[in-house]
């Protein structure tokens, strides 16, 4: 599986960040509140974020004892964990990107508009925040995940006798 790239990710956020910035603008048009995110929403990508990151410490634990070298060789970590792990950070990451372009182009809405409720800037600002921790999050576990270099530089071209 091929990491994510922060071009992919950039290329969802500018679609999604105008999409919520007419639908805010559409909805307000309408004579609707201004869309804003509730408090647990926040709570939750933040504990999202830090689940993920616990959730990756067996693996991170493995590949530093691989690191140092010893005699004894760790104990390797399940397969179809690591695998799980690194899907949960992909989608994560993705999912982050979308709740943060989301919340950016709230945000760019209230603060274009003529009078700048700052309960509704504050809110959206920290859901920014807290879907950028989760989209960091995602990458530093999926960077985890990630195998490492195979050290026989071309399995093909080994000499057999």
């Amino acid at each position: 599986m091929k990491p994510t790239k922060l071009s992919l990710l950039l290329l969802i956020s500018i679609p999604s960040t105008l999409a919520s910035f007419f639908v805010a603008s559409f909805m307000v048009g309408r004579g609707l509140q201004v869309p804003v995110s509730p408090s647990n929403l926040l709570i939750t990508l933040a504990a999202i974020s830090a689940v993920l990151l616990v959730l990756s410490t067996p693996i991170w634990r493995y590949r530093s004892a691989l690191k140092q070298k010893s005699t004894q060789r760790p104990k390797r970590v399940d397969p179809f964990y690591a695998v799980r792990v690194l899907l949960l950070a992909k989608a994560s990451a993705l999912a982050g990107v979308l709740f943060a372009s989301w919340h950016l182009g709230v945000v760019v809405f209230t603060l274009s508009g003529a009078v700048a409720v700052q309960s509704l800037v504050l809110q959206n600002s920290f859901g920014f925040i807290a879907s950028v921790m989760l989209i960091v999050a995602a990458l530093i576990t999926e960077q985890i995940c990630r195998l490492p270099q195979d050290t026989d530089p071309d399995p093909d071209q080994a000499v057999t006798s």
